[in-house]
């Protein structure tokens, strides 16, 4: 049932990225990828099997943050993906300062929803450090490798797939090293990482035909402004 979910989850959510960029364009993928980040982290409390794999379901959803930076940089240049990169880690850090606030209150007798708040949204200090470094030194990564393949080879199933894949490898080890070194034993590290990659590997594949898709719109988009002005 879950790899099923997972399909239709992918689906849908990469459907809705090329739908964001196509209606809304640069300034709705900004947005959209700040959303992905609040579902990303919130959904991570949750484990789940997908193609016999244990992982947070919240690795699902962050991998259509890296389709959404492609995208950008696919169609607006590194300069926006870079930009979005920022825009995602400065929501990142104010979503959970102010979640975590909100945790202060006095809870009214009457509340319900105290401890499952608590439960979603307590900050692990080295959690949420390895997250925020993972996030910004991977996003930034693909950037560069994207633009850089780009530029070599102008073939954008390798340039998608590339960056994202090194990228991702790159999250997963500052993730698990910061956020597991010395608590686990080396060999349950590597398998955390392993099983964690591996999942994201199989996520980065699946979202190359979308961002053809994207740029597809983007041109036709392009073609129609050129024949109008024609007209």
């Amino acid at each position: 049932m879950n790899i099923f979910l997972s399909i239709v989850y992918l689906i849908i959510t990469f459907s809705i990225t090329v739908f964001i960029y196509k209606v809304f364009g640069k300034e709705g993928t900004y947005v959209w990828i700040c959303v992905s980040i609040i579902i990303a982290n919130i959904q991570s409390v949750k484990i789940v099997e997908i193609f016999g794999l244990t992982t947070t379901l919240g690795n699902v959803a962050y991998s259509n943050v890296f389709l959404a930076t492609d995208i950008l940089n696919e169609n607006e240049g590194s300069k926006s993906a870079n930009k979005s990169v920022l825009f995602g880690f400065i929501f990142m850090i104010l979503f959970t300062c102010l979640m975590s606030l909100s945790l202060l209150f006095e809870a009214s007798p009457l509340d319900t929803s105290q401890e499952s708040l608590r439960n979603i949204f307590t900050i692990i200090p080295r959690i949420c450090i390895a997250s925020l470094a993972g996030y910004l030194a991977s996003q930034f990564l693909d950037v560069l490798l994207f633009k850089k393949l780009k530029q070599k080879y102008n073939k954008l199933w390798l340039s998608n797939n590339l960056s994202t894949i090194v990228s991702q490898l790159v999250d997963t080890i500052v993730f698990t090293l910061i956020a597991y070194s010395g608590l686990v034993p080396w060999i349950e590290l590597l398998e955390i990482a392993g099983t964690m990659y591996a999942l994201k590997v199989i996520i980065a594949l699946a979202d190359t035909g979308f961002i053809y898709l994207s740029r597809y719109l983007k041109n036709k988009e392009k073609n129609n402004k050129n024949n109008d002005k024609i007209e």
